[in-house]
């Protein structure tokens, strides 16, 4: 295994997990009126841009349990690969400035406001991408090498950020922002394995390219599965943010 002698597998990528969740209840905890004012506060959109605090704080907030819970299961997948191959200062640059970046990519082409660590959580994926391309990891609840998953969202996520930028009310170009992020990073940090892992990442892309009716499939099949958990999971969430209605009395 490249890269720094590992301690506590993961602790950064768990502690923005529980940040993320700790607002996501904090937040849907509150009457509708004061959380439609926090979003109004927190979110990032271009007539707010020269408020410096939102570029951080939107990056915490998500519009629902499965907004949050999607992203949640990016973060942990990545995250705990990257944390394996690059020191703390850089793992959280990485997270941080992808987020910036995609927030930036998006306002620039969008006058909505945004949220979401998603931006964050694909420049997580765009570094760990090129230095470990062939690790394993379960996605959809299949056993897929990270660069034939990676393949998968570039593809699907380059597709749809030209075609339909704002289809699903997702920010798909700040997606695309973050992967170029995290994927110069990866660049800098190490350029001699991103290199190996960029060649590596290209012939994934064929693969998944030859193979997508394949790959496609084996998604929908997961998409099906992991809407069930979602939905046991958003019920989770919703009550327990609404045990802590009491803050807001």
């Amino acid at each position: 295994m490249a890269g720094k002698k590992e301690t506590k597998t993961g602790i950064l990528t768990l502690t923005l997990i529980a940040l993320n969740v700790a607002l996501f209840l904090i937040v849907f905890s509150a009457p509708e009126t004061i959380r439609t004012g926090l979003f109004d506060r927190l979110s990032l959109s271009q007539g707010t841009a020269l408020q410096l605090w939102r570029w951080i704080t939107s990056m915490f907030l998500h519009a629902s349990a499965t907004h949050l819970f999607f992203n949640m299961i990016g973060l942990y997948f990545f995250g705990r690969l990257l944390e394996k191959e690059v020191k703390p200062q850089w793992f959280l640059s990485i997270y941080f400035v992808s987020g910036l970046l995609g927030g930036l990519a998006f306002i620039l082409t969008s006058a909505v406001p945004v949220v979401g660590a998603s931006g964050a959580i694909f420049g997580l994926m765009g570094a760990v991408m090129l230095l470990r391309p062939l690790e394993k990891v379960y996605v959809f609840l299949f056993p897929l090498p990270l660069g034939i998953v990676a393949a998968l969202f570039i593809i699907t996520e380059g597709f749809v950020a030209y075609y339909q930028p704002g289809f699903g009310n997702v920010a798909h170009i700040a997606h695309i922002g973050g992967i170029v992020t995290g994927s110069l990073f990866a660049l800098s940090f190490n350029p001699a394995k991103a290199l190996k892992g960029l060649f590596m990442l290209g012939l994934l892309v064929a693969v998944v390219i030859i193979l997508y009716p394949v790959f496609g499939l084996l998604a929908d099949i997961g998409q099906s599965i992991l809407g069930i958990i979602d939905m046991v999971v958003g019920f989770f969430l919703y009550g327990a943010a609404s045990l802590l209605s009491f803050l807001w009395r």
